[in-house]
């Protein structure tokens, strides 16, 4: 295995991990087609909720090639909200309504203790299938018990992410089937 998992360098690596959130992440997500999220849109018309929050526990973990190209990302935030405004588009405001759904009903805000969310799993297509996303999980782990955290979520829209925290022992503590969704 030729990849190696380690700390994002901010704010020196954001352009890469922009690149890498709109060319690998966004357009395999299956809610960016359940609600007709047009990914090629100019990105300063989508939204950015995967920046870092100032003074946050937030971890960024890059999986790189050996020319040291990023293969996978891993991120961890502390607090996941997505904002809108008068500038969101109907189908972003559909799917912020939906995983502000999926927050209330699943009642998340009562996890207790620190919590910090696997906001963003990905790995770019080429390089899947090579336990990339697993090592990537089991850093964000190790890393958020050494900071402190008490409890890691995360938010799989798809039954193929939801298979490695689950092979890690990761219990489920809410399901939505989008065809349930009022």
């Amino acid at each position: 295995m030729d990849f190696t998992i380690k700390l994002a360098d901010i704010p020196e690596d954001l352009e890469k991990i922009d690149d890498f959130f709109y060319e690998h992440f966004l357009p395999h997500m299956p809610m960016i087609s359940m609600f007709g999220i047009d990914t090629s849109s100019p990105r300063h018309t989508l939204p950015s909720p995967h920046r870092p929050t100032p003074n946050s526990g937030d971890m960024y973990l890059k999986a790189v090639d050996p020319r040291g190209e990023i293969i996978g990302l891993a991120i961890n935030k502390e607090t996941v909200h997505f904002q809108t405004d008068s500038d969101t588009t109907p189908e972003w405001k559909k799917m912020v309504d939906f995983m502000d759904f999926v927050e209330e009903n699943g009642q998340l805000h009562e996890i207790p203790g620190k919590t910090i969310e696997l906001f963003v799993l990905s790995v770019s297509s080429e390089w899947r299938q090579r336990g990339i996303a697993k090592r990537l999980v089991e850093e964000s782990m190790r890393l958020a018990r050494d900071a402190g955290f008490d409890t890691m979520t995360i938010f799989c829209t798809g039954e193929f992410v939801a298979r490695i925290p689950r092979s890690l022992g990761w219990r489920e503590y809410y399901r939505l089937a989008y065809k349930d969704y009022p």
